[in-house]
């Protein structure tokens, strides 16, 4: 009988190790390395007009903007990304209106009281900036850098039109397919307003609304805007389920999986909300019904779970990709670059982060970093900006 040793290397042998998933950081075309120095001097607008890959998304938006045949959600969709305004706001034109609206969101919950109308509705609402330089989210969530938003829909659009063409073949469902590709791209337009760029190279975060979070004011906030424009029940609909359609509860009774669906509550609030703001009443306008004493949201139909189900790749750029990346970006500056700890909240990491990402992307940088480790990582980043 051999040693602990011996079954321990013959078993060791035996077992196949880790995969050797393929590599493909060696072959990218990148454009010219730029200095650090040049980099922490560009504008958001300079950041996304040298990315390839931001111009492609959001040209890919136009294009897809182009082809939907509902005419009005054509105009929207192009309006949203080119030309955004958000004009809901202009119902309260001065600051006893907004502070009167203020203080009524307060007493239902939908805003917290520590907070101001100034802060939870930002000036520049009619005049914003485009989907071309607008990052996705807050800064330390996902794809958060110049023309991260269009990368995101371009992308959830085309999770979408997927859906919607599986859908249709392998069960027959007549699902519109302008729908989820416009109100993908129009539910997270507000972004472009509530993101404003700040001096450091880091932006506005939004505003706590709905559960107290910072999550979900774009949401209500659209929802609210295409009421306010008397868009149709169907598109408004999509706005406020984009979000929370399938939250759930699950817990274990012995064998048991409970669950406990939250999503048609949840989506009713963000209803209720926008409708105070935009003062409607949601049973007139089709999107809620009543129940006894109580406003609920009917079962929804493909249109609207295909719109919610392709607004989810945040978990993997921002879970996975975001995760891991902005850390590594933080090492790279103070040992290739050196910048200093005061540096890292300050604009030249802002700056740095902002165009590796917006060159490269984050999912890219994460996929160099998992299949082939941290040295082609940052040979990569040193390949966009040097010294």
């Amino acid at each position: 009988m051999g040693t602990n040793t011996e079954v321990s290397a013959s078993r060791t042998s035996d077992l196949p190790g880790k995969f050797p998933y393929s590599s493909f950081s060696a072959d990218l075309d990148l454009a010219p390395p730029r200095t650090l120095a040049e980099v922490v001097a560009m504008t958001p607008v300079d950041m996304a007009n040298a990315s390839r890959l931001v111009r492609a998304a959001y040209n890919e938006l136009l294009q897809v903007a182009a082809s939907i045949e509902d005419s009005s959600y054509r105009r929207l969709m192009t309006e949203c990304i080119a030309a955004p305004k958000v004009t809901f706001l202009e119902k309260y034109p001065s600051e006893a209106d907004r502070q009167k609206l203020f203080a009524e969101m307060v007493k239902l919950g939908f805003f917290n009281n520590q907070d101001s109308p100034e802060h939870v509705w930002p000036a520049g609402h009619m005049k914003p900036q485009s989907y071309l330089t607008a990052p996705s989210s807050h800064n330390d969530f996902y794809n958060a850098h110049p023309g991260g938003l269009a990368i995101t829909v371009a992308y959830n659009i085309r999770m979408a039109e997927a859906y919607t063409n599986n859908y249709r073949q392998m069960f027959g469902v007549p699902i519109n397919r302008d729908l989820p590709s416009a109100a993908l791209c129009v539910h997270e337009y507000p972004k472009v307003w509530l993101y404003q760029w700040k001096p450091d190279g880091s932006w506005l975060e939004e505003p706590r609304t709905i559960y107290d979070d910072t999550w979900h004011a774009h949401c209500i906030y659209v929802t609210a805007e295409l009421m306010h424009r008397r868009y149709d029940a169907r598109i408004v609909m999509a706005m406020a389920a984009a979000h929370q359609l399938s939250a759930l509860e699950a817990s274990m009774d012995g064998h048991r999986v409970v669950c406990k669906w939250h999503g048609l509550d949840r989506v009713a609030h963000f209803i209720k909300a926008a409708a105070i703001m935009a003062q409607v009443d949601p049973v007139d306008y089709g999107l809620l019904e009543r129940k006894g004493r109580e406003m609920v949201l009917a079962p929804q139909p493909a249109e609207q779970w295909v719109t919610h189900l392709a607004d989810m790749n945040w978990p993997y750029t921002m879970g996975a990709a975001h995760l891991l990346t902005y850390p590594l970006l933080q090492e790279f500056a103070q040992s290739e670059y050196g910048l200093k700890n005061e540096d890292l909240s300050g604009r030249p990491f802002n700056q740095l982060k902002n165009y590796v990402w917006s060159q490269l992307g984050q999912i890219a940088l994460y996929e160099i970093l998992v299949r082939e480790g941290s040295e082609a990582a940052r040979r990569t980043v040193k390949r966009l900006v040097v010294k």
